[in-house]
């Protein structure tokens, strides 16, 4: 198994893919046959730090839970998709 800190898009929170979970997902675990989960530190088989590991997009073509990012930068709201 592979671990890689989540790329998140700019007008997204990718949610864990663990059912019921409402966490922010912060790891891509990439296991055998390229199967991908996107999960919080709570479910994460990784023992080292997600802003320690190399940062990867998951794969296009698979569906992930999100909501609207909710951060601001300087009082503004977050930019759309650019």
């Amino acid at each position: 198994m592979e671990f890689f800190q989540l790329h998140h898009p700019l007008n997204a929170t990718v949610l864990c893919d663990c059912k019921g979970c409402e966490q922010v997902a912060d790891y891509l675990e990439v296991g055998d046959h390229s199967h991908e989960d996107r999960l919080c530190a709570s479910h994460t088989d990784s023992k080292t730090h997600s802003s320690r590991l190399l940062t990867r997009k998951p794969s296009p073509d698979l569906p992930f839970r999100s909501r609207p990012a909710a951060w601001t930068v300087g009082g503004t709201p977050a930019p759309s998709a650019l």
